[in-house]
């Protein structure tokens, strides 16, 4: 696998962030999402989990492909998503989007691809609801362990907002889970 920067080569990877392909994950993708979620995260997904992605309508998986001169691109990333929204809700309430997973290789990550995976698959779930977001984005919440690597990412890198509320309303997320809150343009 070509990557940015390699331990085994003296030769500097000239790598463009902007030739990232987001795009729908499809049965071809499932086998290497599940391979780098378990790489990234050192723990297998739920059986079921990517086949909800690719068949109900309000859960979506995105990927981040890069291409490579031999023609097969290479997965860099992917997200996962659910939208919440209810057929009887009002127009003023808005579908709120609740990212469910997101992991990029490390050789590729400070080059916004999470950002853009986590726009691409709200973006995408937003376009399948009656109502759509506000102009100021849509609401899509995180939930990440107390201890997580990845929260400094959202709370500095991505500079979203705890919800403290979140805490406080649910027993089991008292003291190891939190929520990360922001609008995302679509």
């Amino acid at each position: 696998m070509s990557s940015p920067r390699s331990e085994y080569s003296d030769v500097a990877f000239d790598f463009d962030a902007s030739s990232i392909v987001y795009r729908p994950m499809n049965t071809r993708d499932m086998t290497q999402v599940e391979a780098l979620h378990n790489e990234l995260v050192k723990q297998r997904l739920p059986a079921m989990f990517l086949h909800q992605s690719l068949y109900h309508p309000h859960r979506r998986t995105v990927v981040a492909e890069y291409p490579t001169e031999t023609g097969k691109p290479v997965l860099v990333g992917f997200a996962s998503a659910h939208v919440t929204t209810k057929p009887d809700w009002p127009a003023v309430l808005e579908p709120e989007v609740d990212l469910l997973t997101l992991g990029v290789r490390p050789e590729y990550r400070h080059h916004h691809i999470a950002e853009n995976l986590i726009k691409a698959v709200t973006a995408s779930l937003i376009n399948t609801c009656r109502f759509k977001a506000g102009e100021q984005g849509a609401i899509v919440r995180a939930d990440i362990r107390c201890g997580h690597a990845n929260r400094a990412f959202f709370e500095r890198g991505l500079s979203w907002e705890e919800d403290k509320e979140f805490q406080r309303s649910l027993p089991w997320a008292r003291c190891d889970a939190t929520r990360f809150v922001a609008r995302v343009a679509v």
